[in-house]
C-alpha cells in the first residue's frame, strides 16, 4: 500500500499524516507511540517499538532511609 503525502510545518516541527486506510491496514489508533527511524540509505521507518526498543527500569544507586550513619 503507498500513499503520496506532503510534508507539513507543524511550529518548529514537520508531520507528515498517516492516510485512515493506511492506519487500518496496520490496526494502529491516533495517539498510539510509534518510533521513527532514519535508516543507512536515508529513508524513514515508522514503527511500533518493541520490548527490545524499552530500556530496562534500574534500580536507584543508592537508597536514603533515616537509619543513623555508621563510623567505619
Amino acid at each position: 500500500m503507498r500513499a503520496i503525502q506532503k510534508l507539513h510545518r507543524n511550529g518548529s516541527s514537520t508531520i507528515v499524516t498517516i492516510p485512515r486506510p493506511v492506519m487500518m491496514a496496520l490496526d494502529w489508533l491516533p495517539g498510539q507511540v510509534v518510533i521513527v527511524e532514519v535508516l543507512e540509505d536515508r529513508s524513514l521507518r515508522v514503527r511500533v517499538p518493541t520490548t527490545a526498543d524499552l530500556s530496562p527500569i534500574k534500580p536507584p544507586r543508592f537508597m536514603l532511609d533515616d537509619a543513623p550513619a555508621v563510623k567505619a
